[in-house]
């Protein structure tokens, strides 16, 4: 199949999707697959192609938050003025949407969700309702969809009717790095939490070092992550550590570095108010490192009964999760081993390939069958999923949860 991926927002540096989109197009194109996928952020010394990947630029837009759109809007464009692909795999609400363009070119459209968008705590009025529209565009004219948890996968059906295949994200199972760079930190082994993510209000950092403030160790935290977009929100977590030396903004951190933090902390914090599905809790959780995550169902999906739980938004629960962490030193690595064999069944690439070629061939065998289309109409219904359209449960084809 020829298989054309929109949009992600610079391929080698960005976050979730981006991980998500590297991580399965190289393995589509080791099944013989042919794989373009449209980023933003490049320029004349960008990378034509990788790993058989070819990769088309888009030039960055500003400001951060018309990125995406825009970036869509250029990829449709382009998509219309090329040969149609067999497949367009659109990430989320802004690329969705162009799906009422880009099906009449006589490509499958596969829209998969990544998060309710317009529920993230960073957008105002305004933005929320054009990310609404967004979503609803994105499931009147998508052929076919998927979303990467079973909770996201309810809220289209109920709010929708539209029934999503549930194929999580994943990651590779790491071995553990040694320490080095990080006692140049004066980061110590087993003696420090670490929160790995972007500073958004909807990650919870926030909550995290009030939290974090309160115990009586010698423990430390390491913040890992940028702000890119809200200083104001930096300068405010800034605020919140109150010069507390146990605590250490790290910045946007990479390679070896990244290894080292998750190889040797006591335990990954996740203490996020919404999330997709976190790709940093699966990481974390990879290395055999215990994790503490907020229970939102996104994390109670990830984590089961492999990690600990916290009442979201609450600092007094958190902090009693921390102090039991600290406490519970030989029990958490025996919940960090149980997490990694979760990762292995659970959230294995192979797995999730396997579902996305099953999703692109039996949703291009349904369409096939319809010569024409005078109204929007999906191909994910009962002929696609295989249950009658008054069962509100979704299909689970992907490797998840319980």
């Amino acid at each position: 199949m020829r298989i054309h991926f929109l949009l992600v927002k610079d391929l080698f540096k960005g976050g979730g999707i981006e991980t998500y989109t590297r991580g399965v197009a190289r393995r589509l194109v080791r099944r013989g697959h042919e794989v373009t996928v449209y980023s933003t952020g490049g320029d004349k010394h960008s990378l034509s192609a990788w790993e058989g990947i070819k990769i088309v630029w888009l030039p960055k837009i500003t400001p951060y938050w018309a990125e995406k759109f825009c970036g869509a809007i250029m990829a449709a464009y382009m998509e219309c003025t090329t040969d149609s692909p067999d497949v367009v795999h659109l990430h989320s609400v802004a690329a969705g949407s162009m799906a009422a363009i880009l099906r009449h070119r006589r490509a499958l459209c596969v829209v998969q969700m990544h998060g309710v968008e317009w529920k993230r705590s960073r957008w105002g009025t305004v933005a929320r309702y054009a990310l609404k529209a967004m979503e609803q565009c994105s499931l009147a004219y998508g052929h076919a969809f998927t979303a990467v948890s079973k909770t996201q996968c309810e809220y289209y059906f109920d709010c929708y009717g539209v029934r999503c295949e549930y194929i999580p994200t994943a990651v590779e199972l790491k071995e553990r790095a040694s320490p080095r760079l990080i006692l140049d930190l004066k980061l110590r082994p087993g003696e420090y939490f670490l929160f790995a993510a972007r500073l958004v209000p909807e990650k919870g950092a926030q909550y995290l070092i009030p939290a974090f403030r309160r115990l009586r160790t010698n423990h430390r935290l390491a913040i890992a992550g940028e702000a890119a977009h809200s200083d104001a929100y930096r300068r405010h977590l800034t605020e919140l550590a109150g010069g507390d030396k146990r605590i250490v903004f790290l910045g946007d951190v990479r390679g070896r570095l990244l290894d080292e933090l998750f190889s040797n902390a006591a335990a990954f914090v996740l203490p996020s108010e919404i999330e997709g599905l976190s790709i940093g809790l699966i990481e974390a959780m990879s290395y055999g490192l215990p994790c503490v995550a907020s229970d939102i169902p996104e994390n109670r999906e990830v984590i089961a009964d492999a990690g600990l739980l916290f009442r979201n938004k609450d600092i007094d629960d958190l902090e009693r999760a921390l102090n039991l962490t600290i406490a519970a030193k030989k029990e958490g690595a025996d919940i960090g081993e149980k997490a990694r064999s979760r990762v292995k069944d659970l959230f294995c690439w192979e797995l999730v390939v396997d579902r996305l070629e099953d999703l692109y061939t039996r949703a291009s065998s349904v369409r096939n069958t319809v010569s024409s289309e005078k109204a929007p109409r999906t191909v994910s219904s009962e002929n696609l999923s295989g249950r009658r359209p008054e069962d509100p449960r979704p299909r689970s084809t992907g490797a998840g949860g319980d």
